[in-house]
């Protein structure tokens, strides 16, 4: 487990001959309209921008809404407390000053396709959630305090926290760990280094010892109640950093696969490792131990754009597929 308190400083990414590929969710079609969001409320699920697909669920069972994972908002309101304000970055922009960025939402994960690994993310408060720590509301306490919302004592002493856990996982799933970031922290012998984020900060991701294609979240707080944590449970995120994987410093070992476009059955040779096929959304649709020769039968596979990707401890190496 890793800890992060505030990274401030620049990510330094060195030299090579990888290409560093930024997601600022500018490319995303919004409705052309300022103060707005897309929530999946057009029930088309996880959606894709660029090499990343961010899961995203939208229910109406019983006649109530609500949504999960992520959201994509161009808010600007830092003043509005409360649930109608769940849409807003407390910086009141994106990343950089930018007009558009993503919310998070309960629980969700970002993967990447076959050809890209993840360098680094932005977070940072919602409207929402920074308020509602900062002056406390009907359900959630008043950070640094040391009753709850109904006035009970709570057992904090006042040492509050907020903290965003982010797991990290390869795209085959056979790598994982985790870093912490908190997004408030009010456990300071000097009261007047408590805190809450409201700027844009980055989450290095280059310290793991493989490459980072998941990301799933998990938000916890010190205001815990009887039905869970009373924080509300959102950050915002933007300027998802990665770089595409097959250069220099990663396409160390060789394969082969043919035909190439292939029709039905999938010939590869190469080093012996594990061998996956991945769809353009970043779906494992074939996974196998690879022994130096293997077939994938690729006939009830839609057409299309697929990464054949072979890894083992000395390297890997990745193949552009098209069916």
């Amino acid at each position: 487990m890793k800890k992060i308190y505030i990274l401030a400083t620049a990510l330094f990414l060195g030299a090579n001959v990888q290409a560093q590929q930024l997601i600022d969710f500018e490319s995303f079609t919004m409705p052309a309209t300022a103060d707005t969001m897309v929530n999946g409320s057009d029930f088309l699920g996880d959606f894709t921008i660029d090499y990343a697909t961010f899961s995203n669920s939208y229910d109406t069972t019983g006649g109530y809404v609500s949504w999960s994972g992520f959201a994509v908002s161009n808010y600007t309101d830092v003043v509005t407390a409360g649930f109608s304000n769940q849409y807003s970055s407390y910086v009141g922009t994106g990343a950089n000053a930018s007009s558009t960025y993503g919310v998070f939402y309960a629980n969700g994960s970002i993967t990447t396709d076959a050809s890209h690994k993840l360098n680094s993310i932005k977070v940072t408060n919602t409207t929402y959630a920074a308020i509602s720590m900062r002056d406390g509301d009907s359900f959630a306490k008043k950070f640094g305090e040391t009753v709850d919302a109904s006035g009970a004592d709570d057992g904090t002493n006042g040492e509050d926290f907020f903290i965003l856990y982010v797991v990290a996982e390869d795209l085959i799933g056979n790598n994982k760990d985790s870093v912490e970031f908190y997004l408030a922290d009010y456990r300071f012998a000097d009261n007047t280094q408590d805190y809450i984020v409201d700027a844009w900060t980055t989450i290095d991701l280059t310290s793991f010892n493989f490459e980072v294609q998941k990301l799933t979240f998990h938000l916890t707080s010190s205001d815990v109640g009887q039905w869970g944590m009373n924080t509300p449970n959102y950050f915002a995120i933007d300027d998802i950093d990665a770089m595409t994987v097959g250069g220099l410093n990663e396409n160390t070992l060789s394969i082969a696969a043919y035909p190439n476009p292939v029709e039905n059955m999938l010939t590869v040779n190469g080093e012996y490792g594990t061998i996956t096929l991945t769809n353009m959304n970043g779906q494992v649709v074939y996974s196998a131990k690879h022994n130096g020769n293997s077939q994938i039968d690729m006939s009830k596979l839609d057409k299309g754009v697929y990464f054949l990707r072979l890894v083992n401890e000395n390297g890997s190496a990745v193949q552009k597929i098209i069916k």
